[in-house]
């Protein structure tokens, strides 16, 4: 079971599954979430934490990834988890569209749409782990 995140400066989106994955949570980014994920991935199972890295097509990190980065090496050090980073682009517009097309309103769409953000990038993750190997943090 892996835990997909889709990290923001503001909101936290989650997602699990091994398979098929499903929306979980959005929580606030500050102090405590560290904590809050830490429960969720033992009460969860998590056995891999997949984060997105904000990649360009041109193959360059987007701005926020030495922040991503230090995230996840400190989720690391508090779960003991492996952490992956998927490259991802445009994961939250995707959401956004996906939510809009199922005609969620405004209110639904801005609660759910880190979380969806964060199942787009497991469900990427898993698709490609079975064409490449990732290496952890």
């Amino acid at each position: 079971m892996y835990l997909g995140i889709d990290w923001g400066t503001k909101k936290i989106g989650l997602a699990v599954g091994a398979e098929i994955p499903y929306e979980l949570a959005t929580l606030d980014n500050n102090d405590s979430v560290y904590d809050k994920i830490a429960t969720l991935c033992r009460e969860e199972r998590i056995e891999g934490i997949v984060i997105g890295m904000p990649v360009f097509d041109s193959g360059d990190e987007g701005e926020n990834a030495p922040k991503i980065q230090a995230f996840g090496e400190k989720l690391k050090v508090l779960t003991k988890l492996p952490i992956y980073f998927e490259p991802e682009n445009l994961t939250t517009q995707t959401a956004l569209e996906l939510l809009k097309d199922t005609g969620a309103n405004p209110l639904e769409i801005e609660k759910k749409v880190d979380q969806t953000a964060a199942r787009l990038i497991l469900e990427q993750y898993i698709a490609n782990k079975e064409d490449l190997s990732q290496e952890a943090l």
